[in-house]
């Protein structure tokens, strides 16, 4: 029965792997992933409203590479009265996997500053310095 026992305890542990999920690991996260929410709202959404308009998100796009890079432009529309103004914003930099849970660190040389977001399955959710939460899905 002990035999048994330790063949069985043998069997489950050599099934349990230290091995991260798939959608984890570096060279699946890379990609390019489309903008979907931001501030928990689905696009476009008003994110700042000053004297030259109300500033929407309409689109955005963030591409990782394998080699550790990553882009991410954003699309805003500026609507003051009834003009409207397209703007785009755009940076770059480098990013590292933090633990096997997909937590990023991503360093902006654009605008010198680092933030945090997690890569899931089709998605990444970075954590933006304004508190919200920006969403990209392929």
């Amino acid at each position: 029965m002990r035999r048994i026992a330790a063949l069985l305890a043998l069997v489950v542990l050599s099934a349990c792997s230290n091995e991260i999920e798939q959608s984890t690991r570096p060279s699946e996260v890379a990609g390019t992933y489309a903008l979907k929410s931001y501030g928990g709202r689905s696009l476009p959404v008003v994110v700042r409203s000053d004297a030259t308009g109300d500033w929407s998100i309409v689109s955005g796009e963030l591409v990782i590479g394998g080699d550790q890079s990553w882009s991410q432009t954003v699309n805003y529309s500026v609507t003051n009265g009834s003009k409207v103004t397209p703007v785009q914003s755009a940076s770059s930099g480098s990013w590292v996997l933090m633990s096997e849970y997909a937590y990023m660190v991503f360093n902006d040389k654009v605008y010198n500053y680092q933030f945090t977001g997690t890569a899931a399955g089709r998605s990444v959710t970075l954590d933006a310095i304004d508190g919200n939460s920006a969403v990209f899905s392929r």
